[in-house]
């Protein structure tokens, strides 16, 4: 005869939902059933794990949260090991459900946000769940002082990196070793695509900040009249927005005294190039005939 807690844990990885609503209705004091040999996982943990959505939304109902959320012996919820696993729709139930967990961490200091931007795609839709219900998580710090963004960049989840520096996720935010998000790129092509989101992001808060600088100039100011010489202003006003826009980006100021087609270095797509160059490193003029 094998004991009920084994029956148990048995039946929820089974996906079984009528044998363990069976077994919990004739044995109600082993609802929560923490295996001890497993960090203490409760019924709960195990059915989050797997995202058996159906027997999580029964365990709940039968009180299995009641008293306290479940925590085993690493300091995880339910919904931490959802987000683990990528459960990405028993996930989201969690957090609806339990919303005052959402910021909790685990022994190292790792929190649904962090756990679900290393886990990346199978998450995509649990992420703005956390953020909207909690958007003080996206600040929130491990005990090694890394964010989400850190643990995003590390595990090469590009799509977790664009969604967190939409929501706000500071891009030079520093560990406590001194160490930004984006000195831990998977990859090198993981850095470049990273150093570009934050370019484009920047660009966008630069725009955000004129916008909203000028709509306060114009309410203070009322309705006038703009005068030839206002407009000429507005002209030298739009040069030196488009050449802080190019200097974000890395190019060439607008207005500067540089054309294509003189003479001037390799970039870097060509540095060590010598073919087309002269030994100076510079290049003949378009259509010069050299």
């Amino acid at each position: 005869m094998i004991d009920v807690p084994r029956r148990l844990r048995r039946a929820i990885l089974l996906n079984d939902l009528t044998l363990v609503k069976r077994i919990v209705r004739n044995n109600p004091n082993y609802l929560r059933n923490p295996d001890f040999e497993d960090r203490s996982n409760t019924s709960l943990h195990l059915a989050a794990k797997h995202g058996f959505i159906q027997i999580a939304e029964f365990l709940i109902e039968a009180g299995h949260e009641s008293e306290s959320i479940s925590r085993n012996n690493d300091w995880e919820t339910p919904l931490m090991l959802a987000a683990v696993e990528c459960k990405e729709e028993m996930g989201v139930m969690f957090a609806k459900r339990f919303p005052e967990c959402i910021p909790w961490q685990n022994k190292d200091g790792l929190d649904a946000l962090m756990l679900a931007s290393k886990a990346g795609t199978g998450t995509l839709h649990l992420i703005p769940t956390l953020l909207n219900t909690c958007p003080s998580l996206i600040n929130n710090r491990d005990i090694d002082g890394n964010n989400a963004l850190h643990h995003a960049s590390a595990a090469g989840e590009l799509k977790a990196l664009r969604m967190l520096l939409q929501y706000g996720a500071n891009p030079l935010a520093q560990n406590a070793y001194s160490w930004t998000p984006v000195h831990y790129s998977a990859t090198l092509a993981a850095e470049a695509y990273f150093k570009s989101l934050i370019v484009e992001f920047e660009k966008k808060k630069a725009e955000g900040q004129r916008e909203k600088r000028e709509r306060e100039r114009q309410r203070n100011a009322g309705v006038r009249l703009v005068t030839n010489e206002e407009a000429m202003a507005g002209m030298v006003g739009d040069r030196q927005r488009a050449r802080d826009d190019a200097a974000i980006a890395g190019l060439p100021a607008p207005g500067m005294d540089w054309s294509p087609v003189e003479r001037r270095r390799a970039m870097t797509p060509t540095e060590g190039r010598n073919a087309g160059w002269f030994a100076d490193g510079g290049r003949a003029r378009a259509s010069s005939g050299d």
